[in-house]
């Protein structure tokens, strides 16, 4: 085996190599001889791989300053691929505001499991986080609001926060995927601007959890508008070619008795408030396409027929990530059966999230495929303290 310990003259080299002959590039090759460590990869992906490889390897009190004495490593080779590309978290900082530091020890987390994704979930019916120039109320009203108890929750990360994680995440392999809500979970942007809704009445920022009635108005071209202009803002800030448009939990009751929505229905020949549903999502997903970026939804956005280029992230069980393969597009497997960490243990345990399989027989085959799987952390019944 490998003896390390603090004198200089007696460490073994560790050697970082580029390799072609490794074909993914999340791929790695390490490799632990008598005398010397070796990682190698075909790209820097692949070597942080590697290398968090090895600090699992050594004793967690190695990276604190223990182990005066140094520590033994076997000789052992190690060929690790992963058999997924999207290995995420959906961290919800709506519901309870969470501060930068806390989300970067979440990066953290995500890069020692050699996880790969931070599904940053930014806004909300409680809650907008995502400072936006073209519309201050966002985060002037619509990032704060006031608990049953009278207190006032809330805050947001500012542009110049925003690109500080981003750039944290990368440096630890992380991509950061931002979720921007549509058509529902939108209260605290009606909250800040009440024309966004079907009636103009002013709401408060939602303080209370459940699904709300309030939400875009779609057959107004001035909510079509004001979701161009955040997504400019929000393709500017975040460099990942996905965004999450969200598309879940978005009751009709309002369209149904809305002459804008109305007409829109009837215009664009769509059949019912669901299929008007698909064309909002739509019309953002075409938009997003045009500055390069591809969109996610949850399987909601199946029920008006699939929007087209959306990917979807199946929630409600499995059944909307086998139809999503079926109907050819990528798919997210996290259903709340092994997937939700904000549920009780006796809801899921870790042994049962381990055991999940994010694709089953039934998506094994077809024009789509699953990309992978994302564990959910919604923050309802989660303060951070």
């Amino acid at each position: 085996g490998l003896q390390i310990d603090q004198s200089d003259s007696d460490k073994p080299q560790l050697l970082f190599t580029l390799s072609d002959e490794i074909k993914c590039d999340e791929a790695y090759s390490l490799k632990v001889a008598e005398d010397q460590i070796q990682i190698s990869a075909s790209t820097p992906k692949g070597l942080y791989r590697g290398w968090t490889t090895l600090r699992l390897m050594i004793p967690v009190t190695a990276e604190s300053g223990g182990c005066s004495k140094g520590f033994y490593l076997p000789v052992v080779s190690i060929d690790d691929s992963p058999e997924f590309e999207h290995r995420g978290l959906l961290l919800d900082c709506c519901r309870h505001f969470m501060e930068p530091d806390f989300v970067k020890k979440m990066i953290d987390n995500l890069s020692i499991h050699k996880m790969n994704v931070l599904h940053w979930h930014l806004t909300e019916d409680q809650g907008w986080r995502v400072e936006i120039d073209s519309y201050p109320r966002l985060t002037e009203v619509g990032a704060w609001r006031t608990e049953t108890d009278g207190s006032t929750h809330g805050g947001y990360y500012s542009k110049e926060t925003i690109q500080e994680i981003i750039e944290y995440a990368a440096a630890r392999q992380v991509e950061v995927i931002p979720e921007i809500e549509v058509p529902g979970h939108s209260q605290a942007a009606i909250a800040s601007y009440p024309w966004l809704g079907c009636t103009g009445e002013e709401l408060p920022v939602a303080n209370q959890w459940g699904v709300f009635k309030d939400i875009y108005c779609p057959g107004n071209d001035s909510t079509l508008r004001f979701l161009e202009s955040v997504f400019d803002e929000v393709c500017e800030l975040f460099p990942s070619t996905k965004i999450h448009i969200g598309g879940d939990e978005a009751p009709k009751v309002r369209w149904a008795s809305c002459d804008k929505c109305q007409k829109r229905i009837k215009d664009e020949g769509l059949a019912d408030e669901n299929e008007l549903q698909t064309w909002v999502i739509e019309h953002v997903g075409e938009y997003l396409e045009s500055k390069g970026k591809t969109i996610i939804g949850w399987d909601e956005i199946l029920e008006g027929g699939l929007p087209e280029g959306a990917a979807v992230q199946s929630w409600r069980g499995m059944a909307g990530a086998i139809e999503g393969v079926h109907l050819g597009t990528d798919v997210i497997s996290s259903p709340t059966s092994h997937c939700y960490l904000d549920y009780p243990l006796s809801n899921t345990d870790l042994e049962e999230i381990y055991s999940f399989n994010p694709m089953p027989e039934e998506a094994s085959h077809g024009p789509g495929r699953v990309i992978g799987g994302e564990c959910n952390m919604w923050s309802e019944r989660a303060p951070q303290h």
